[in-house]
């Protein structure tokens, strides 16, 4: 009898490594990554325009590769920072950070714990192992640590148009 988990669980690891790396390349490019970031200055990358070239090169981006294999894609992997979320989670105190991508983004919890919502759905706590996947145009409104003294971190992978921008700033709304 053949063992057919394994391949299974395979593609289950592979898909959750791409979901993270989309979601922190769409985190890095439209919420600040570190505390002393502005959050009122978005990367250069977020203007597009960009060749994968440019984009390797960019601040938080780990990897940037033209996909050969499905023409006008980029496959683009970034680095997630979230500090402690200190403030309280009141409508009147949080920052906005609402953003959207041109392609999918899949976000890979590397520590600590993250709270990751679209709106229209749920926040969902993702902890360390753990993934999160963001379709193409969705609004994502909450990106942020879950605990008030530690940070969280991912990796973020995402699939966009050749040329376009990581993200781009959506309006606030309830998740």
């Amino acid at each position: 009898m053949q063992n057919t988990t394994q391949p299974i669980h395979t593609v289950a690891r592979i898909s959750s490594f791409l979901t993270a790396c989309a979601a922190a390349v769409y985190l890095t490019g439209a919420a600040p990554a570190t505390a002393d970031q502005k959050p009122t200055r978005a990367p250069p990358a977020m203007a597009g325009g960009w060749t994968v070239e440019q984009l390797a090169r960019s601040r938080g981006v780990l990897s940037a590769h033209e996909l050969k294999d499905v023409p006008g894609k980029d496959l683009v992997v970034v680095r997630l920072n979230f500090p402690p979320n200190a403030s309280p989670h009141s409508k009147s105190g949080m920052r906005c950070t609402a953003h959207t991508h041109p392609g999918s983004v899949w976000v890979y919890v590397t520590n600590g714990t993250a709270r990751l919502g679209i709106a229209g759905q749920p926040v969902q706590v993702v902890h360390t192992g753990e993934s999160f996947y963001e379709p193409k145009g969705a609004i994502h409104a909450v990106a942020e640590s879950a605990s008030a003294t530690e940070p969280a971190s991912a990796i973020a992978v995402m699939i966009v148009p050749e040329g376009a921008p990581l993200a781009a700033p959506a309006g606030c709304g309830k998740p």
